[in-house]
């Protein structure tokens, strides 16, 4: 007996109703768009420029700052350095035993150590190349944290203590690229460096291009005082560098002790962050930029508001024509939110297309060496499913954090007209815009006009010339 339920029916029927309403209130906007071209037009490349200029200097600052080396920790990875009585900074480099030492500390998570770069040369071609490498500890590779692209890293079993290293090596992704034409089955094959040859067992992914080196080798570690080795640092989770700093002192002064001669008379440790030189050089030219582009941001929300309110202006007559011939405050609400979000959307598309096209140029404005090598700096956002842009995710935090603040203030914007009707309707608002002519309003349900109050009361007069007319 209850087999004949409506409910079904009435889900199945609403979204469509909704979809259809909304699709109503996209094709107003379009006609709206077409006859009044100008203002539209004038808020997207408001808009864009805004968001353009803005994602490009933030996607810089991102990459050089949030996220500059893809390895493990990178943001606890120091060099050791000291400063002398003039203030400058002296690099520390340490000896075999020293370096053992050094892995002691207890602020001090993991300790490799490098050697080079030194230029090797093919020798197995016709026409030998000069391959610049580095010499890496046998545990570098749990140091870096980072896997290879094919084969593996330097493990400890290429390099024991008191041997020779094995003969193998690690290729860079561009050396992979450049000499073997990214042959994915390069792993095993040999390579000849100075008529030795070594046995390829990794390829390195493409952002690991530590000391731009070309191909990576197994490092010997002697006790030999003659020969420096660069200590690779990082610091344990929660040490501050201060804490290292004051670690560190008594131990570098043995060293100094050891080893005079590489060292000032007087110094203090002040270990720095493999970033930071980057920073220093750039990173205030850089906030300046974005102050400039953020100002320009602000330029463009007022020119759009002012935009927008001057619209809202001249639209309260219309509005008050619709609510006046049944239109709920509802109904208004829906389509000013449409047209709302469909201008910012349209603004920040086509500041995002402007993006991709700003930062080629930001980029060839910056120095050459402005930036490690391990940096990548792309426009990446999550709105690369709106409008097939290719992009990535990294400037999710700015776009979704731009778009929103923008979409509020075009919507409230929007608006504002409707605010003015009041909680009575927009009667008064016809009503001014009448020019003094009086204009009958029909009765609307739920809003309708109180006739006590807007219409005169019957006077003896007004009755007698009434007659008069009649008779």
């Amino acid at each position: 007996m209850f087999t004949n339920l409506e409910a079904p029916d009435l889900i199945t029927v609403a979204p469509p109703q909704r979809l259809k309403k909304v699709l109503q209130d996209l094709r107003f906007f379009l006609r709206e768009f077409r006859k009044k071209p100008g203002l539209a037009l004038t808020a997207i490349i408001s808009l864009a420029l805004g968001i353009g200029a803005t994602t490009a200097v933030f996607s810089v600052i991102y990459g050089l700052l949030a996220n500059p080396f893809p390895y493990k920790g990178a943001d606890r990875m120091i060099n050791l350095a000291v400063v002398n009585e003039s203030g400058d900074d002296w690099w520390v480099g340490v000896t075999g035993p020293q370096l053992k030492l050094l892995g002691q500390a207890r602020c001090l998570e993991s300790v490799a150590a490098s050697w080079g770069t030194w230029n090797l040369t093919t020798t197995d071609e016709e026409l030998p190349q000069d391959v610049p490498s580095v010499q890496l500890s046998g545990n570098a590779g749990s140091h870096f944290g980072v896997p290879a692209l094919l084969g593996r890293t330097l493990i400890p079993s290429d390099a024991p203590e008191g041997r020779d290293p094995e003969p193998v090596v690690v290729l860079s992704y561009l050396f992979w690229q450049r000499h073997f034409n990214s042959d994915r089955s390069v792993i095993g094959r040999r390579l000849q460096l100075v008529h030795k040859n070594y046995t390829i067992v990794g390829v390195l992914p493409s952002r690991f291009t530590w000391n731009d080196a070309d191909i990576y080798l197994p490092l010997k570690i002697t006790n030999d005082p003659s020969i420096t080795l660069g200590p690779l640092i990082r610091l344990k989770p929660g040490v501050t560098r201060a804490a290292a700093d004051a670690e560190l002192q008594p131990l570098i002064e043995q060293f100094a002790k050891e080893d005079p001669s590489h060292f000032p008379k007087k110094f203090r440790v002040r270990v720095k962050g493999i970033n930071d030189r980057y920073v220093e050089h750039l990173g205030q030219s850089l906030f300046l930029l974005f102050g400039a582009v953020g100002l320009l941001l602000l330029i463009g929300c007022a020119n759009v508001s002012i935009l927008l309110l001057a619209r809202g202006t001249a639209r309260q007559h219309e509005l008050a024509v619709r609510t006046a011939i049944g239109a709920s405050r509802g109904r208004i609400y829906r389509q000013l939110l449409t047209e709302a979000l469909a201008l910012s959307l349209l603004g920040a598309l086509a500041g995002v297309a402007l993006a991709y096209r700003l930062l080629p140029l930001l980029m060839r404005w910056l120095p050459e060496f402005s930036f490690p090598h391990e940096v990548v700096i792309s426009i990446s956002s999550s709105v690369e499913s709106v409008g097939g842009l290719n992009v990535r995710w990294h400037d999710k935090c700015l776009i979704g954090m731009e778009f929103p603040q923008r979409r509020a203030a075009v919507i409230v914007l929007h608006f504002h007209p409707d605010f003015e009707c009041g909680p009575d309707g927009c009667a008064p608002s016809i009503l001014r815009g009448c020019h003094g002519h009086v204009t009958l309003l029909p009765s609307v349900p739920g809003r309708a006009l109180d006739q006590n109050h807007h219409q005169p009361k019957p006077t003896k007069t007004n009755l007698n010339q009434n007659q008069t007319k009649t008779n």
